[in-house]
């Protein structure tokens, strides 16, 4: 196991799935077939830069093609037992299967390639599966921080305030709207319909009340338990 790679297998009760994700963007071959709800204008993201005389497909949608092929039939709250692994360590969980496509979902589309989601790539080069919602702000402030230190060691302006990692949340909410309205029209199983749902919902929360989020959970932030 090399360390841009991350492997998810699945344990249904007729059968096993595995899926090996590259965590580096790669390129959509431009050769390759693809449905046609993966192509770029079809209900394409307001939010989108990409042009179509540039870029046939979504790299997002043809990203997670295989995986909604593989679970087309399957409900969303069938239990599951998933490992993840990756070349440090591996994870483990019994949960709905929703639960593990979300996890899954999170770091494909993070490193498909996507000009809009790559923002939140760096924390796919340290995936952690199954975070809780204290975890992810831990996980998405921490690396936004670092991000700014960076920036200020190279003499650029850092933003210490988060006014930018709260634009691109607002901007990932309105790609939550319009590409769950990609997946929804596609998408046979409503285990996928919920686990975009529930990844992209993600946005919602940080975009309108990161200040509320940071200062509800600063005691296990900082681990301070006196606050």
């Amino acid at each position: 196991m090399d360390s841009e790679h991350v492997v998810y297998r699945f344990e249904l009760k007729d059968r096993e799935i595995e899926f090996n994700v590259a965590t580096r963007p790669g390129q959509v071959d431009k050769d390759e077939a693809h449905p046609e709800w993966a192509r770029l204008g079809y209900k394409q993201c307001k939010c989108c830069p990409l042009k179509e005389s540039e870029c046939a497909y979504c790299p997002a949608a043809t990203r997670i093609n295989e995986v909604i092929e593989a679970f087309a039939d399957s409900q969303s709250i069938e239990r599951v037992k998933v490992t993840v692994t990756t070349a440090e360590r591996s994870y483990f969980d019994e949960c709905d299967l929703q639960v593990g496509i979300n996890s899954l979902l999170g770091l494909m589309m993070a490193t498909s390639g996507c000009p809009v989601l790559k923002e939140l790539g760096a924390m796919a080069s340290f995936h952690i599966p199954f975070c809780t919602t204290r975890q992810t702000l831990h996980r998405t402030v921490g690396s936004y921080l670092v991000k700014q230190y960076f920036k200020q060691r190279r003499g650029e302006e850092a933003d210490w305030e988060f006014k930018e990692l709260k634009e691109l949340y607002s901007v990932l909410e309105g790609l939550n709207q319009d590409f769950s309205k990609r997946i929804q029209s596609s998408a046979t199983s409503d285990a996928l319909t919920n686990a975009i749902i529930m990844f992209l919902a993600t946005s919602v929360v940080v975009a309108s009340s990161l200040d509320d989020q940071l200062a509800r959970h600063e005691a296990y932030l900082t681990n301070s338990p006196n606050l």
